[in-house]
């Protein structure tokens, strides 16, 4: 996923570029005022339609969002135009400005691209407007500002692209270790539930039958004692027995696993909607919920070139659990699930439930996925 610098170096980006696009314009400017005969030349309407195009292109682009693509192509031929109808020296640090933002912009190999035809076309005009020892200074001075530019944006972008999978990474660990809590207390349960029903049930139970046998044998004033020495076991005993039963019948918390899970993710804003008192009681279920949620999150950050994810987790209509996403990325006409999605409908599948995308060209990507109540409640 191609992403833009953060939000504070944005503004610095932005001057630096127009301080030096206005440097630009400021030269050819000088050259002009000290030939004024200049002024009346056709080329001098493409140069100054192609200087504005370019600058108000890459003002537009520097955040690297929608319509960078087009972006970049009104950058690339405003460029071309200013080279081929500028009479300064230095224009070619124009190109620099469109290297460093080709890795934000577009995947690694397109970008690689680009420079290479950036390069090629920047010295076909260069070799075609001036005589052969200007021409090649300024193809040498250009490609090399240009080059020296792609590979320095190139190193800072796989620079924030490891910073954001550490943390990404880092908060899935965060959430695994509260849903690993969550199974630990239910464990904790499920043992205090047998110690309960191995020991202390035992005894009641051999109590409340040696009691039976004691009302039978008993004669006269201790015979009402020893009733109401039965009542209170038969009482202690169902207490008991409704005490393990609710222990055993723990349920898994998977609002504060989800919220650690989606909180501060770099590079992308999600809004989770879960309710606090949502709860399975199948471990199974409640991992397929949080891998899902994992696996969408995951994917939006690595193709979706999204800026916004919304997901919520509640209780469906037809019974169970529902799962929905939607993202406001790039979208696609068709999609090839890889293994993560692959993985994710194979869980859903075993446990009776479905998962459906649905990818829209331009509009992002959704995501439904559900699970029925026989897997949720077991």
């Amino acid at each position: 996923m191609r992403m833009s610098p953060p939000s504070s170096p944005l503004l610095l980006l932005r001057t630096t570029g127009a301080g030096l696009w206005a440097m630009v314009g400021i030269g050819q400017m000088a050259l002009l005022v000290g030939a004024p005969s200049r002024l009346a030349e056709p080329p001098l309407l493409v140069w100054l339609i192609s200087f504005l195009s370019f600058g108000v292109a890459s003002w537009l682009n520097v955040d690297g969002q929608r319509g960078s693509s087009c972006l970049l192509g009104v950058q690339g031929l405003g460029v071309l135009g200013v080279l081929a109808t500028s009479h300064a020296a230095f224009e070619g640090v124009l190109l620099s400005l469109i290297g460093v933002r080709l890795p934000f912009c577009l995947p690694p190999r397109r970008a690689a691209l680009w420079v290479v035809g950036l390069s090629l076309s920047s010295s076909l005009v260069f070799l075609a407007v001036f005589s052969p020892w200007p021409a090649w200074t300024r193809v040498v001075n250009s490609t090399s500002l240009l080059v020296f530019s792609f590979n320095a944006a190139l190193l800072q972008q796989r620079e924030a692209d490891g910073r954001r999978e550490l943390a990404r990474v880092n908060k899935e660990l965060e959430a695994a270790q509260a849903l690993l809590a969550e199974r630990e207390r239910e464990q904790e349960r499920l043992r205090i539930a047998r110690d309960l029903h191995d020991s202390l049930g035992h005894h009641l139970t051999a109590l409340s039958l040696n009691l039976e046998v004691a009302s039978h044998t008993t004669q006269g004033p201790g015979i009402e004692h020893v009733q109401r020495a039965r009542k209170v076991s038969r009482t202690l005993l169902g207490e008991v027995r409704q005490v393990v039963s609710s222990l055993r019948e723990g349920h898994t918390h998977l609002a504060p696993a989800l919220r650690s899970l989606v909180r501060d993710v770099p590079g992308l804003v999600i809004h989770l909607e879960v309710p606090e008192d949502l709860s399975l009681s199948r471990p199974e279920a409640a991992h397929s919920v949080f891998s899902c949620v994992q696996e969408v999150i995951t994917n939006t950050l690595r193709h979706a070139s999204a800026s916004h994810l919304w997901i919520e987790v509640t209780a469906a209509e037809a019974g169970g659990v529902q799962v929905h996403a939607r993202d406001d990325g790039r979208g696609a006409f068709t999609l090839k699930p890889g293994a993560g999605l692959s993985g994710m409908r194979e869980r859903f599948t075993r446990l009776g439930g479905r998962v459906e995308l649905h990818p829209v060209e331009g509009q992002g990507m959704e995501l439904v996925a559900w699970l029925p109540d026989s897997a949720v409640l077991g």
